[in-house]
């Protein structure tokens, strides 16, 4: 498989290039002087162009009847021959070895990420950034990966047979979260090695978008507070997690299958999702039995959350009254959420 870092060689395109324009330059002011003047800047550029490229027409300058002019002329071909040689071995050779192709791909690939807005960043593809980076891409979302491995970026890609954007390089440094449109995004997952790695990688983050939802992974229950403090939203702690579910898988075996169902969407006519009330919502004001969300989306609201408290109340009765700045969390047919969004919306 072709390597994904190829770039084109500007550096030594150009360098030869000026290299060739140089030799042109100096060849031709080397004619006129050697003339005392007597060709034209034309004749001189003409028969150093003639000479350089080797193409041999007619000499517009005499050099077989002066030997200074032809030992000049000698030293030109060589320089000239021999930067016209680098020049073309430097094209040939981004050619045949195929790296134009993936110089192609790649601007393609960066024009893609360009035109990207409100997706999410992946940092890390171990096993937790993998699960993640899938999960988002099942549920239709835009994801653009990051990874200092290329060969971790074409395992997920071979395991999963998904192609999104990706950026190989440094996930701590700025430029390479702008290079993934992080000031475009929705948000970022930061779910690499090492805790001060996603705890540098945050704080870059939050430094380029800052509105973006943040969520960190990490090792230590410790270094919790260190992730909120540099702009995290949230921590997720693989080990706590594991060992919650071990334990509930254990003692409420039907809970959390109910619950894997609902939150991987495993069966297509059930789903769990959030859903924010913003202003100007027609459902403003309205107690929820009068809202119609049971009856036009056959959806169940099992709770909301304070967007200012980030308190959740489970289970609202039927008079409770919808206010601005609360999210919605329903359960129910997948389909009936997106309805329920443009009820939301007013749409």
């Amino acid at each position: 498989m072709m390597p994904f870092r190829a770039t084109f060689p500007a550096r030594r395109v150009v360098t030869a290039i000026l290299i060739v324009l140089g030799i042109v330059a100096g060849g031709s002011v080397g004619y006129y002087v050697l003339g005392g003047g007597a060709w034209t800047w034309s004749d001189c550029i003409y028969m150093v162009a003639t000479t350089v490229s080797t193409v041999g027409f007619r000499e517009v300058i005499p050099v077989g009847s002066d030997n200074g002019l032809r030992a000049y002329t000698i030293l030109l071909i060589f320089a000239g021959g021999g930067s016209m040689l680098y020049l073309l071995s430097i094209i040939t050779a981004f050619l045949v070895e195929g790296d134009l192709n993936v110089y192609i791909r790649r601007r393609r690939m960066e024009k893609e990420i360009e035109r990207l807005r409100g997706h999410y960043l992946v940092c890390g593809l171990g096993r937790n950034g993998e699960q993640a980076a899938e999960r988002l891409l099942a549920a239709g979302r835009g994801v653009v990966v990051i990874d200092h491995t290329e060969a971790r970026i074409r395992a997920f890609m071979d395991s999963t047979g998904l192609r999104p954007p990706f950026v190989i390089g440094d996930a701590t440094d700025e430029d390479v979260l702008t290079r993934a449109g992080l000031a475009h995004a929705a948000g970022m997952i930061a779910s690499l090695p090492e805790d001060q790695d996603n705890l540098m990688a945050i704080l870059s983050a939050r430094q380029v978008n800052k509105t973006a939802r943040i969520v960190g992974k990490s090792n230590e229950k410790r270094s919790r507070h260190k992730f909120l403090l540099v702009g995290a939203d949230a921590v997720v702690s693989p080990q706590a997690i594991g060992g919650r579910r071990l334990f509930t898988e254990m003692l409420r075996p039907g809970v959390t299958g109910f619950l894997d169902s609902v939150l991987d969407k495993a069966e297509e006519d059930l789903g769990m999702d959030e859903i924010e009330v913003g202003e100007g919502s027609p459902l403003l004001g309205k107690r929820l039995a009068d809202s119609e969300i049971r009856q036009r989306t056959n959806l169940l609201v099992v709770g909301f959350r304070d967007d200012v408290t980030r308190k959740f109340t489970y289970n609202p009765g039927s008079d409770w009254v919808i206010k601005s700045g609360v999210t919605l969390i329903v359960l129910g047919p997948a389909p009936s959420i997106e309805e329920l969004r443009r009820m939301v919306a007013g749409a």
